[in-house]
């Protein structure tokens, strides 16, 4: 098999990088960076992941290059690393698009909840609430809607403990009151 002059140089720059040349790391950088670039964007189709797939990759290369035992073996070698790095960056965007697309689909139903809910006769939890000082409001919104205790509130807010409870009594007499029409 003949092998072209650039295979020559590569194997010529790893062996160099092996025994600790950093300009012939530099050098291999400049050859293969542009091909692996190129390899990772037609993986990934994004210019800033496929950066941070290569990126990723030429970590790990030069932290394992010294275990290369065959230096005509290094584009393989890195093209294999490139390509778990890649795969690696596609699934954390798969889950991302998952966990968007749940949180969207729950709003989305939240929504629709909250506009069926919504009748004459039938206060929704918001419009109760909504018309609350903004200190008694977000009392209310913790203690009902996420479930916290008045402590975890008093930790959360960073108020005594004695004013979560007063502040509480006081949401729900004005959440009564609304209720009433006094």
């Amino acid at each position: 098999m003949k092998r072209s002059s650039e295979q020559i140089l590569t194997e010529w720059l790893v062996i160099n990088c092996q025994m600790g040349d950093v300009i012939a790391m530099q050098k291999l950088l400049k050859i293969w960076y542009p091909k692996l670039l190129r390899y990772a964007f037609r993986q990934i189709g994004d210019q800033q992941k496929s950066e941070d797939a290569v990126q990723n990759a030429l970590e790990t290369m030069s932290a394992k290059l010294n275990k290369l035992k065959d230096s005509a073996a290094f584009p393989k070698w890195i093209y294999q690393i490139l390509h778990h790095k890649c795969v690696d960056i596609i699934r954390q965007n798969q889950r991302q698009k998952n966990i968007v697309n749940s949180y969207q689909e729950f709003v989305y139903s939240e929504n629709e909840y909250l506009l069926n809910a919504k009748t004459e006769d039938n206060l929704c939890f918001d419009e109760m609430v909504n018309h609350l000082p903004t200190e008694i409001y977000q009392l209310v919104h913790l203690y009902y809607l996420e479930g916290l205790s008045v402590v975890e509130i008093q930790q959360v807010l960073d108020i005594p403990l004695g004013t979560v409870k007063s502040r509480l009594h006081h949401a729900r007499k004005l959440i009564r009151n609304n209720l009433t029409g006094d």
